[in-house]
């Protein structure tokens, strides 16, 4: 026998171009959703629930024809896909239907968490004597009431760090450019 001479593939490394396209796309991305949720956050949660409800009633969609093939082609009677079809369909149809109230709803509990938080917040410092905490209390009471009665703030406040750190992913990936 002859000895064969083995050789290793070794993996292509990424080009640099590739690298910043991908940083670039990535960044303005960023920055779009970033703007979206600090102009509409709640028309931004609606849209995420319409999304949501869609993919949900696809699946179901999905099932239902996977339960169709196998009654028809392959003559099995799976309820199971029967059911979780349906049952997806429903929900997803739901959630689409109901999403300002998903909206709502979720507003409200993230109002309230922010309130509870910030009514700890406020008896630790009247316990401890703390100003800091005491500060800290009275914003989170005022964030949770401002949640729940006007805008979603929290989605506001996600939306204003996506543009800060998109727009220093721009600022790197232009300065790169220049070198």
């Amino acid at each position: 026998m002859k000895s064969q001479k083995t050789t290793l593939i070794k993996p292509q490394k990424r080009k640099e171009k590739e690298k910043i396209n991908y940083e670039l796309i990535s960044a303005i991305i960023l920055l779009v959703t970033g703007i979206i949720l600090v102009t509409n956050s709640s028309k931004a949660v609606i849209i995420i629930c319409y999304c949501l409800g869609i993919i949900i009633a696809l699946f179901g969609g999905f099932n239902l024809l996977n339960y169709y093939r196998l009654k028809n082609e392959l003559k099995i009677e799976s309820n199971t896909h029967l059911i979780l079809g349906v049952t997806t369909v429903f929900i997803g149809i739901i959630i689409i239907l109901l999403a300002s109230a998903i909206e709502a709803f979720l507003r409200f509990i993230i109002g309230l968490i922010l309130i509870i938080n910030g009514l700890n917040k406020i008896k630790t410092s009247i316990d401890n004597r703390t100003f800091i905490t005491l500060t800290i209390g009275i914003i989170l009471v005022g964030i949770g009431l401002y949640t729940i009665l006007a805008e979603n703030i929290i989605f506001i406040i996600v939306g204003s760090l996506l543009i800060l750190s998109s727009t220093i992913d721009l600022i790197k990936y232009f300065n790169n450019q220049k070198k």
